[in-house]
Formats: structure tokens, sequence, C-alpha cells
């Protein structure tokens, strides 16, 4: 009776010289065993190292035995069977460094390091990229994000630090406002982008980009985001329920319009919440809003940071309301009447079947200055 090591062993000796299977395409391989995929359906999943070439049924088949005998195993590419490594450990921790060092400051690409660094030069580009995704890094587009300002982030990290102190009965108290708006179509054309751009930002494209150009390929106008007929909404997220008022066509918040929504809105939409988390626009701030705050009974949370959108629970609601608008979308055309009854419907979907979601939202506030202190008091991802 063999044992695993001997079996291993031997599918060693015998594939070792025709296939090659990093640690990476190992962990794909057990992933797809786990799913009880046989090994011809996995040789049409995975590729070789050229991201172009597929393994034969038999070399996945011969993995799948390697992975049965000993789960451990991490591929057929043992010490010392490729090519020499033609960077030391301390040259590769220099281009990671400057990476880090240097990114935001500088372009910092393959070419740049090897101009940087004389040893690389010697180098094909391959190497240096090869190094960087050993560390797990890739070039890839930058978040779309604006940035925090130096003069800003003491005053974030500061507000991080009171928060994670405080009792979670205390957070539960607060409640969330802002407002937003939402564009309506003016043309078919304008529509035409809006149901596009309601299909999300991937599809299934050629890998090799031939049919990168197709129009069902081609995402929506880049500029669709602000164009249309603007529908203001103004909202408050407490107690882990949405609220929302539309506001009369052509209006826009000011001070006046802010301190007629407290007084006449909030004492519902508040619940038990005696502590608001507002943004910093003049009219949220002025006197008019700050008398209103206390005639409602409501204070704002003290020490609430500016530029710091992403501690606004709200903000989160707005994302999952278009989120269910983008799936609510009409194939035609729809007046501002029939919007707005989609669009308080979507808030009674959200207020139903996300429930738990937007509570999360509303109570998370300490996970969100933990990442934000992860980060020294750069904006997070929320």
């Amino acid at each position: 009776m063999q044992t695993c090591s001997s079996l291993h062993s031997e599918l060693l000796v015998e594939t070792m010289s025709a296939y090659q299977f990093s640690p990476f395409l190992v962990g794909q391989v057990y992933a797809h065993m786990h799913h009880e995929l046989t090994a011809l359906q996995i040789s049409r999943i995975i590729y070789k190292g050229d991201g172009k070439t597929r393994f034969t049924e038999k070399a996945v088949k011969t993995c799948m035995d390697a992975l049965s005998a000993d789960p451990s195993w991490t591929g057929w590419r043992s010490a010392g069977s490729g090519a020499p490594r033609k960077t030391t450990s301390a040259q590769d921790a220099q281009v990671v460094a400057a990476i880090y060092k240097y990114r935001g400051k500088f372009k910092v690409t393959v070419a740049w390091l090897k101009k940087r660094y004389f040893w690389a030069r010697e180098l094909g580009n391959s190497a240096i990229e090869q190094r960087l995704d050993d560390a797990g890094l890739a070039y890839m587009r930058r978040r779309g994000k604006s940035i925090i300002g130096e003069t800003y982030i003491p005053e974030r990290l500061d507000y991080c630090g009171v928060v994670k102190r405080m009792h979670q009965s205390s957070l539960d108290r607060w409640a969330f406002t802002d407002g937003t708006v939402f564009y309506m179509d003016r043309t078919g054309e304008e529509h035409e982008h809006s149901q596009r751009a309601a299909l999300g930002p991937m599809v299934w494209k050629q890998k090799d980009g031939s049919d990168a150009l197709f129009a069902d390929c081609v995402g929506p106008s880049r500029y669709k985001k602000a164009q249309g007929r603007p529908v203001r909404v103004w909202g408050m997220l407490s107690e882990g329920t949405l609220k929302i008022e539309v506001l009369a066509e052509g209006d826009v918040m000011n001070k006046e319009l802010y301190s007629d929504l407290v007084d006449n809105k909030f004492p519902e939409w508040l619940g038990v919440c005696d502590y608001l988390v507002q943004d910093f626009e003049a009219c949220l701030r002025s006197d008019e809003a700050m008398e209103a705050f206390d005639r409602v009974g409501v204070k704002l949370v003290p020490g609430y940071p500016r530029c710091s959108q992403d501690f606004n629970a709200i903000e989160n609601a707005w994302a999952l309301l278009r989120q269910r608008l983008d799936e609510t979308m009409p194939k035609a055309m729809e007046t501002r009447d029939d919007f707005v009854g989609r669009l308080r419907q979507a808030v009674v979907f959200l207020n139903r079947y996300r429930k738990k979601r937007l509570e999360e939202l509303s109570r998370n506030q300490k996970e969100r200055c933990q990442d934000c202190e992860e980060l020294e008091g750069a904006r997070t991802s929320w």
C-alpha cells in the first residue's frame, strides 16, 4: 500500500518536467475541487502563467491527485528547479519600499524604478514586475475618492479617539442627515445612457480586447452622473430607518428651507435620537438652523470633523437607494411624479428588506474610526 508521501514523490517525478503549477494555481485547483468540479471543468477555467494557454485535463487531474494525497502541497516548482533568482532579498525590499515612499509624489512605474536603481537596469521589466507581484502589489486604477487635506487630519484623528471610547448605547442615539440629487432624463439619448449606467461598470469581454469597442461593451457617458433634470432630496438615517423629503421642483436647500424642515420633519424622523451628524454647509449651521435644533431637542455631535462624509452613515444609505433605483429603472422615460413615486417605493423597499444593513450603517461608527486610524486619518472606504 502506498503512503501519501510516496505517491507525492512519484507524481513529482512523473510530472515535474511537463507541468509547472505555481502555488496560486494549486490554490485555484484546490478551491474548484472543493466545489466538486471535474478535472475537465477545471481545465477550462484556469490558465498557465501566460494568461492565454489552458492546462490539459491530464495535467489538472495529476494536480488533483497530488492535492488528494497531500492537501498542504503547494506545487511542483521545488527549490532550485527554476532559473537562478536575479535579485537579492535586499533589492526586492528596496523596490517595494520605493513604491510606498514615492507613490503620490511621482508617477512610479517599472521604467521609473529602473532609472532610479542602477542594478535594476540589467533586468527585464518582467523581473521587477514579478518582485512587485510577489509583494502583493499591482498597477491598478486609483480609488475614486477625494483626498483629505493635511489641515483636517488631526481633527479626524481626535474625533476617532473620542468615538472609540464612547459606549455603544450613546452612539445608538445618533442620527445622520444630508441631501442628495437624482437626475431625471430629458431625452431618449440620456435615458439610453441611464439604462447603460444601471447595468454597472463590469461586463464579460474578450481578454485580448478585440470586442472592447462593441456597443454592448461600451459604458455610459462620463458626464451622465450630473446630466438631466435635478430632483433634490433631503433625508435622515436614524435607528436603522431611512426617511426622505423631496424638495419642490426648482428649490435648492437654504437656511429658511432647512429650519422649516427641522421644525416639521425632524421630530418624527429623530425617534429616540438626540444627537445629529451633518456636514458643514452654511445653511445647515446657520443661526436659524441652530434655533430650530433647540426647538426640537436635538444637538449636533460635538467635535465632528470637516471633510468627513465617510463618517456620515446616510451617504451609504444613498448608495443603497441608487442601487435600488437602478434595479427598478423602467424601459421608458418617466415623468417627475412617476420618478418620485418610484423613489418612495425604493425607500420602503430598503426599510423592509435592507433593514439589517441600514442598522449596521447606523451603529458602526467605531468601525469607521478604526479604519480611519489605520489609514492615519485619510478618507476611508466608507
